[in-house]
């Protein structure tokens, strides 16, 4: 798997044009071109999928409102700095790429595509999006290394299995895979990039589903005694009761996506547990 990072400037040219602001010069830039070409402004909407589809030989129906943007110091400007961030992006990924695929490897245990496109637009945009028709993400966001690297690699895989969860099986399930696919990708991902326990990061919102699947994920993990498990307890800083838990060595045979389907299909099993300790003194063991 390789990312291919690159900076399209009608992409870019169309967030400018559609985007959340990011200044009053660029308000009055966009107020300045709708007065000039309302028709065209209203018809470029639709450029985004082609843009996305056809990357560098894009050719819009009519270019006069994109040579309007090209010839203006505001996009030049906004163009250098994206061109900018893109190289930061590219550098720290070929520094950790090795590095990524190995874990990816391990841990996913699915077949990703060889290459996917990243378009990248101006950082102050905070623009993180995935085009799954085209398997690509945009990328406009300042975040810092390691941010970067796992929240692509998020998205990324979040995608892969948005089709696994049927529509009338939205909910708790789909609350389940969001959480197998965070303890992948943020909390084990994320831990070894930056060899610092990562496991207190993530949605809020999935923090109780992801500590009840944790004892089970060590084990897809491949932690199969006792001992093991509550080594990498403690240092994740997670407390559960080991011993309320039968240790499943075949669960180390699994992909991702199987793990996903394991835990939808005995979430109430898994749920009703529900004996991840909580330690409340300060300085003591935390949950995440």
């Amino acid at each position: 798997m390789n990312l291919d990072f690159c900076v399209n400037e009608y992409l870019l040219a169309w967030y400018l044009l559609y985007s959340a602001s990011l200044s009053k010069e660029i308000d009055k830039f966009r107020k300045n071109l709708w007065n000039k070409y309302k028709k065209e402004y209203n018809l470029c909407y639709k450029d985004k999928t082609e843009i996305i589809k056809y990357g560098k030989d894009f050719i819009p129906d009519n270019d006069i409102l994109y040579n309007e943007i090209f010839e203006s110091d505001l996009y030049t400007s906004l163009k250098k700095e994206t061109e900018k961030h893109r190289m930061y992006l590219v550098k720290i990924f070929n520094n950790d790429f090795k590095t990524i695929k190995k874990y990816t490897k391990e841990i996913i245990r699915i077949k990703l595509n060889n290459v996917y496109n990243v378009f990248v637009i101006h950082p102050r945009m905070e623009i993180i999006e995935y085009n799954r028709q085209f398997d690509a993400l945009i990328w406009g966001s300042d975040k810092d290394k390691y941010d970067s690297l796992t929240i692509m690699f998020l998205t990324i895989t979040k995608n892969i299995f948005n089709d696994k969860i049927k529509e009338n099986q939205k909910g708790i399930c789909k609350e389940i895979e969001n959480a197998v696919i965070e303890l992948a990708i943020i909390n084990e991902i994320g831990k070894r990039l930056t060899n610092q326990t990562a496991y207190e990061l993530g949605d809020p919102t999935l923090k109780v589903i992801k500590r009840q699947i944790y004892p089970f994920w060590l084990m897809y993990l491949g932690y199969d005694t006792k001992e093991a498990l509550l080594n990498r307890m403690i240092e994740d800083k997670i407390v559960f009761d080991a011993d309320k838990y039968s240790i499943d060595k075949n669960m180390k045979k699994m992909d991702l996506g199987e793990l996903i389907n394991f835990c939808i299909k005995n979430n109430k099993y898994i749920l009703k547990l529900g004996n991840v300790l909580e330690i409340e003194k300060e300085n003591e063991i935390e949950v995440i």
